[in-house]
């Protein structure tokens, strides 16, 4: 499951398509925080990072928070079981 600007998006398929046709080509992420703590007792963790994204040719760059848990798959990797993405705005 893919919260995404208040859309909320389910299986792989439609994520990816919601991915991939987001209406940039180009993203450079800076991470300015990154906590992490254990979620459940079968291994999970949930990660709540913040930064901002740089769009295309953009100059000024957009703040973003994004929460997301990660599931072991029982192969010792893990993979996204939800994840909560937002743009966060400047107060008016």
């Amino acid at each position: 499951m893919l919260t995404f600007e208040n859309s909320p998006i389910q299986g792989t398929a439609s994520i990816t398509e919601k991915l991939v046709n987001l209406p940039f080509q180009k993203v450079q992420h800076e991470v300015t925080s990154l906590d992490a703590q254990p979620s459940n007792e079968a291994g999970g963790i949930l990660v709540l990072v913040s930064g901002r994204l740089l769009v295309d040719e953009e100059q000024r760059p957009m703040s973003y928070t994004q929460t997301f848990q990660l599931l072991p798959d029982g192969q010792g990797s893990y993979y996204v079981f939800n994840d909560i993405f937002r743009l966060v705005y400047a107060a008016a």
